[in-house]
Formats: structure tokens, C-alpha cells, sequence
């Protein structure tokens, strides 16, 4: 196929088989991907987004029904990576006796990363082809003018092939003529809903709820909009909203009107019934000692528990807060006090929640009655021997001491006036390469306490969530590491990056990307000096606005790495996905080099990983001269360690530049914060 008129065009040219097997590829096609001529012979299915893979094997299933494609919009990977947009349309033709479908596209990238200059109309297009709803346009007389993704997603209709056809037609030929009744009759600026079978491109039938607004009066619309979706998701989603609507939300035991509902029905067979209150002894005083996670913790081990015991015609609900309660069908008392002490002894045990085993005591409270006249006297009866049993309870009972409460909320008050006062600050820890010169920093969170010095993350983000603070203090933090990269540029040191760790609840808010960006320009730093470190389990599964944020970023100079590479098991396929400019092995991989034998296989793996996808690569945790040897010996060229220097105050990092020598002082052993 490669000729000369074909290979001078500016535009990408590619040539496919009938199978999707890559056959050609122009040069400006190998220029705008980053491709090589070893990807010919690959599929190219393996260099679609997967979001765009339904529309390209339909086009390409019925390309032999077309004269000419029309013209499509994907996204196919580059070798970085990184997504490039393109248009293409195809048609097939014969070369050399072969039928290839060739391509001729354009790169509309930039287009994309100028998002202030697509408009209205782009972004409706984009909202269009990724919500989940099926969507179509149809014309006063019944033809199909366009559909949205999902409906080749769901059903896999090829979009132009399903152009100008009647709606009808895609209709079961039972419900066709009832649904055209409807449609006709509706009026002007109206909607009607209706069931109906709608075919998918394999001729199987499914239930469909629609929605139809005749928009044909609209200037603009001019057609009536056919929104739909299929039916079983809907059924499962009323099948959710029933059961939420008697049973709690977190637990998933019974609610309070599930249970009472329950509760009459179990009275109605006849016998005795009892009844029995469980409360958590201090759960607010819990929350307070160890932060709300815990609580939660608490809370789900109670009701798993109270879940677990099996029991003859046993009920079991969760009121609220930490308020449980059961009902049992029982014809003597002596039921009753055998199921608490049950509860007593099953349900009352610690758990291990992150480093902290937590104790926490029950209270329980029975009622019972022989012949219940009604709920409300036994439930009546049970709180108020609960609320005399907490009268005169210990008021340290369940292993938490006020001294300790109090000792945490002054904690507490003290992160407060710590963060107004300036006591929290970053630190900075310089990232260097083999021989010392400083390449970038990290500006890590540290709390300058009048009393007891420096204290680091561990210390300060506990009580930072319980207080409701973390955002704050992460502000801080960012906020004075732009101030001292524009330091860094002021004093000759503008290729020093500074590096920054965002929450994942922080970049996958809409305003992040603009916000950081504003900010940078505010403290007059250049954003390509910033890199904005997350944490690797956190993008496993990233949301489109955490990809969006990370592609502004990236569009505006500044860096994207994963930190703590190699504990969330990602595969290179999800690595290739993102946009990431670099990685940082976990300083567990780093202690265990030339131990472990898993570790320096695994930071092996990600060294040569990371060298063949073009991204930098940084060593954290080094503490040993032989550790920075090996890991320099694999291919690795950045490290951040003790062995270099810890974190420490931005004046003095200034002094340390540009180069600093590795130090193995018994003080330079100790783990890096």
C-alpha cells in the first residue's frame, strides 16, 4: 500500500484488515502516535479506549454496507500512554489484491486540551456519548436522526447505519403500532412514558421503560427526543429502594419500620415475645479517642455480629446511632435472658481497626410479655431499664478513661491553634540523583509544637480527620510549597520541582485542576516546577473528573506521579491508561533489596517498567549506601532517603543546593517520615 502520494499527505494514514490487524501506517500516522513500524501486525483494538471500542467494531462490522464511513470520533493510545483524539473516516479498498479499510484521520488533540475554546456544543456532545441513558433524535416522520453512545454500548447499533431508518422498525412488531398511537397523539411540548421491546443489532428484544418529549415546535430541537433504558437495571433499582425503605442503610439490619413491621407480624402467629435493647457503652467517647472511622468500625462489627447469632424466630435492627434491637417469639422469659447473655458474650469483643485494637462493653435491656397487648409498652419498658442501668453505671466503664478523652480533645484544640499560629508547616526532602545533586523536593507535613518539637504525619493526620481538618491542613501545606518553589526560581533554582501529595477526594472535585492552577499563578510559581503526587491504591479506579483534573495538570506543565508504586497491584495495561509522568517505589521494596528476594524482583520489574514507558522513576526509603548502589546498578537515577537527608526546614534546604553529600551517621538511620 505505501505510495508516494499516500506517504506525503500531512494527515495520519492507516491501513486495516478486515480482522483489525494493523497493515500500514503512514509517517505522519507514526508521528502523531509515537508508533514504531514493529506495531504493524497488532490489532488495533488493542489502541482503542475502551469507552470508544463499541462504536469501532460495529463501524467496522458493516464498513462493507457503506461507500464511504462516516466520520468518527475516538481516542487511540499513544506510545507514552497518553490518549490522542482523533477523526478519521474510512473506506475499503483493494491493495496489492487485498481489501484493507483505510483510514485517513486527523489529530484533533489539541483541540481537546483547549477546553475554553470547544463550546457549548462540545461538551453537550460529550455529555451525550458518555451517559448511561439511551438517547436518540427522531423526525416528525418517524425516522431515526441520530443516537447516542449508550444506545451502541447497550444494543450495539452501528450510529450510521441506524441513520434515517424508521424508529418503528427497531420496535417488537407486537408493540408498534399501540407505541405510534402514543407518539402521534402527543402534543406539542409535552412527554409521554410507556414500556416497550426495543431489538438490539443481534434481533434480541428487551424491555425498555421510554420517555418521549415532542420537541418538534422547538426552533432549535426541532424532533422529538427518545430517551430510554433498559428495564432489569430499573427493577433492580426499585428492588434497592424496597429494601432501604425497612432496612438500614449501613448495616443492613432491619430499620426502625422494618421492625416494627416485622415485629406485628411475628405477634400476629400468637406466643410470647420479648425484647431486648443493645447500646454501646461511650460510642461517642470512641469517636472522639480514635476518629469517626473507628466508630464505624465499631458499629459494623455490632451489627455483623448481632446478625450472625441464629435463633429461633429472631429479629434484628438497628434504631440508630448505636442503638440495636431484637425480638424474639418465645413462650417464658427465661428465652429472653438466655439470648442476652448470648449478646453478652458473642457481641462484646474488641477488634482491630489499622493499628489500634479497640475494646468497647454493651449495655443490654430486656422486656417480655406472655400475651403482648402492643410493641410500644415493650420497648417502653426496655428503654427505661436501660436508661437505670446507665444512671448507675461506672462512668468509666467500657475501657475508656475520661484522662484519655480529655488528653485527645486537648490535642485536638491544639491542632486548632496550630494551624492559626503557623505550627504547621511543610518540610522539605530533598530528591537527588546518584551524585548528590538535588533534582526536586517533597514537602511533607510537619507540626513545629512549642513542647514537644517536631512532630510528623503520623501525628498530626489522625487528629487532623477527627477535628474535621485534613483539608485545611493539606492547604497549608500546598499553599507554602508554591511560595517556596517560587523561592526556588527566585534564587537561581528553578529546575528544583517541588512535590506535593493531593488527597484523592481533593483531585476528583471539578474545581481542583483550575484551582491549582490559579494558585500557582497567584504565588507567581511556574506550574511545570510542581508535581502532584497520589498515592497508587487510590487510582486503581479513577473517576473521569480525577482523569480530567490529571490531564489539565499535565496540559499546563505540571507533573503527575504515582506514589508508593507496587502496593496496589497495578497491571501495565492500567498503568499505560494513565496519565502519569512518573512513579515512586514504595520504601518497602527498598528496605527489602538484596533481602527480600520478592522486593528486588518486584523494584527490578518496575525500574525496567518505568524505563520502557519513558517515566521517571524515584526511589523513596533509602537509607544504606548499598541500597542507592543496587537500585543505581537496575537502572534507577533519583533517590530520596535519609542517607541524603530528611525532611528539614525550606531555609535550610536553600543552603544545601545544589548538591549535597550522602550521610550514614547512626542519627541517618532512622526510616524516613
Amino acid at each position: 500500500m505505501p505510495t508516494p502520494t499516500v506517504d506525503a499527505l500531512s494527515d495520519p494514514v492507516i491501513g486495516v484488515d478486515p480482522q483489525g490487524i494493523l497493515r500500514y501506517g503512514n509517517e505522519r500516522a507514526m508521528e502523531v502516535l509515537g508508533w514504531d513500524t514493529n506495531i504493524l501486525g497488532t490489532s488495533v483494538f488493542d489502541l482503542i479506549h475502551p469507552d470508544d471500542m463499541n462504536i469501532v467494531v460495529s463501524s467496522m462490522s458493516t464498513v462493507l454496507d457503506k461507500s464511504f464511513g462516516q466520520l468518527l470520533r475516538i481516542r487511540a493510545r499513544h506510545s507514552r500512554g497518553m490518549w490522542v483524539h482523533l477523526e478519521l473516516r474510512g473506506s475499503v479498498q483493494t491493495v496489492d489484491g487485498d481489501d484493507l479499510i483505510v483510514l485517513v484521520a486527523r489529530d484533533t488533540t489539541d483541540r481537546h486540551q483547549l477546553d475554553f475554546d470547544q463550546g457549548d456544543v462540545d461538551v453537550l456532545r460529550s455529555v451525550m456519548d458518555n451517559m448511561h441513558g439511551m438517547v436518540a433524535l427522531m423526525t416528525e416522520d418517524g425516522r431515526v436522526r441520530s443516537i447516542n453512545g449508550a444506545v451502541t454500548r447497550l444494543l450495539g447499533h452501528d450510529p450510521e447505519l441506524i441513520r434515517n431508518q424508521p424508529f418503528v422498525k427497531f420496535l417488537h412488531e407486537d408493540d408498534r403500532e399501540e407505541i405510534l398511537d402514543i407518539v402521534q397523539a402527543l402534543a406539542p411540548a409535552s412527554t409521554v412514558n410507556f414500556d416497550a421491546r426495543l431489538r438490539d443489532a443481534n434481533g434480541t428484544h428487551h424491555v425498555c421503560e421510554f420517555t418521549v418529549n415532542n420537541l418538534l415546535d422547538d426552533p432549535i430541537v426541532g424532533n422529538y427526543i427518545v430517551s430510554a433504558q433498559i428495564a432489569t437495571s430499573l427493577a433492580d433499582a426499585r428492588n434497592l429502594a424496597d429494601f432501604l425503605a425497612e432496612h438500614d442503610n449501613r448495616t443492613g439490619l432491619l430499620n426502625r419500620d422494618g421492625f416494627m413491621r416485622a415485629a406485628r407480624d411475628l405477634m400476629a402467629d400468637g406466643g410470647g415475645l420479648g425484647l431486648m435493647i443493645i447500646d454501646i457503652v461511650q460510642f461517642r467517647s470512641i469517636n472522639e479517642l480514635y476518629g469517626e472511622p473507628v466508630g464505624d468500625a465499631v458499629l459494623t462489627a455490632v451489627a455483623q455480629r448481632i446478625g450472625q447469632i441464629s435463633w429461633p424466630d429472631l429479629l434484628t435492627a438497628r434504631f440508630g446511632g448505636d442503638e440495636f434491637v431484637m425480638a424474639v417469639r418465645s413462650s417464658t422469659e427465661a428465652s429472653i435472658a438466655m439470648l442476652r447473655e448470648r449478646v453478652r458474650r458473642d457481641v462484646a469483643r474488641s477488634i482491630a481497626v489499622d493499628e489500634h485494637e479497640v475494646n468497647f462493653a454493651i449495655r443490654t435491656a430486656t422486656s417480655f410479655e406472655a400475651q403482648p397487648q402492643g410493641l410500644d409498652s415493650l420497648l417502653v419498658r426496655a428503654s427505661n431499664e436501660l436508661m437505670s442501668i446507665k444512671r448507675n453505671a461506672d462512668p468509666e466503664s467500657g475501657g475508656i478513661s475520661f484522662d484519655a478523652i480529655n488528653q485527645r480533645r486537648a490535642q485536638l484544640d491544639q491542632l486548632r491553634a496550630a494551624l492559626n499560629n503557623g505550627e504547621i508547616q511543610p518540610f522539605y526532602q530533598p530528591i537527588v540523583d546518584v551524585d548528590g545533586n538535588v533534582r526536586a523536593v517533597e514537602a511533607l507535613v510537619r507540626w513545629v509544637h512549642p513542647v514537644r518539637g517536631v512532630l510528623g504525619v503520623g501525628e498530626i493526620l489522625p487528629l487532623a480527620q477527627m477535628a474535621g481538618l485534613a483539608e485545611s491542613v493539606d492547604e497549608r501545606v500546598l499553599e507554602m510549597a508554591l511560595a517556596f518553589a517560587a523561592r526556588l526560581e527566585a534564587a537561581g533554582h528553578g529546575t528544583v520541582e517541588v512535590h506535593v501529595n493531593v488527597d484523592p477526594k481533593v483531585i476528583a472535585s471539578p474545581a481542583f485542576g483550575p484551582s491549582f492552577l490559579e494558585r500557582c499563578q497567584t504565588a507567581g510559581t511556574n506550574p511545570s516546577q510542581m508535581v502532584v503526587e497520589i498515592t497508587e491504591t487510590d487510582l486503581l479506579a479513577p473517576g473521569a473528573t480525577s482523569l480530567s483534573n490529571m490531564d489539565k495538570l499535565r496540559r499546563a506543565g505540571t507533573h503527575v506521579s504515582i506514589d508508593d508504586f507496587g502496593t496496589g497491584y497495578s497491571s501495565l495495561a492500567h498503568l499505560l491508561e494513565l496519565p502519569v509522568d512518573g512513579v515512586k517505589i514504595d520504601r518497602r521494596f527498598v528496605a527489602g533489596i538484596d533481602i527480600d528476594p520478592a522486593a528486588t524482583n518486584l523494584t527490578t520489574a518496575i525500574l525496567g517498567l518505568s524505563d520502557s514507558l519513558k517515566l521517571t522513576c524515584v526511589a523513596e526509603g533509602v537509607e544504606q549506601p548499598y541500597q542507592r548502589d543496587r537500585l543505581a546498578e537496575r537502572g534507577c537515577s533519583l533517590f530520596q532517603g535519609w542517607l541524603f537527608a530528611p525532611a528539614t526546614h525550606g531555609d535550610e534546604v536553600l543552603q544545601m543546593l545544589p548538591r549535597i553529600s550522602p550521610t550514614i551517621d547512626d542519627d541517618a538511620r532512622a526510616p524516613s517520615p
